[in-house]
């Protein structure tokens, strides 16, 4: 038994106590240096009306198909920005004007605007829905300071435009030329 409590002594020699420490928190950092990019305006869609019946009176045409979209992206600035469009009066391939017609936008979609990233935390742009188009430039999107940074697609659907056109005009071929511009100041 002496033996036995020589080595159960032994073995309670070698264990020391230790005192329960809190471990102090280390601090450190995590910079990024994020240089703004530009904006940019890289495509708007087009309208087409289509062949359509000459009237003797008053007409009014819907389009039937539209193709591109408006793709705007801020990368980064955050400085805000305006898109704005003008449309050239309806001419002929041999200079005839389509007199007085009046082109109209009235974006009905759900979700005209939005951006191309789900995870997009900023205020997308405001598109304005409803616009009558001339040779003066209209705001069809804009963006306040801070807001619209990141990637954003605006849709039309087939049936977005309409053409009014008087009485007295004669048939032909005609087009418009739509020119949007982007100002990289906020509304």
């Amino acid at each position: 038994m002496l033996v036995g409590a020589a080595v159960l002594g032994i073995g309670s020699l070698g264990a020391v106590a230790q005192a329960a420490t809190t471990a102090t928190p280390v601090t450190s950092t995590a910079t990024a240096d994020i240089t703004p990019g530009t904006i940019t305006l890289s495509s708007a869609p087009s309208f087409q009306f289509g062949t359509v019946a000459a009237s003797a009176n008053d007409a009014s045409y819907t389009s039937t198909s539209t193709s591109g979209i408006l793709d705007i992206a801020d990368a980064g600035t955050g400085t805000g920005y305006t898109v704005t469009v003008a449309a050239s009066p309806f001419t002929a391939t041999g200079g005839a004007a389509l007199k007085n017609a009046q082109l109209s936008l009235d974006n009905k979609e759900t979700d005209p605007i939005k951006a191309d990233d789900v995870d997009n935390v900023s205020t997308p742009p405001t598109l304005v829905a409803n616009l009558s188009l001339s040779s003066s430039p209209v705001t069809v999107l804009s963006a306040a300071a801070g807001s619209g940074v990141g990637a954003y697609s605006g849709t039309y659907g087939a049936t977005d435009a309409s053409l009014k056109v008087p009485a007295g005009n004669i048939g032909g071929s005609y087009s418009s030329t739509l020119t949007w511009t982007l100002a990289n100041a906020p509304a």
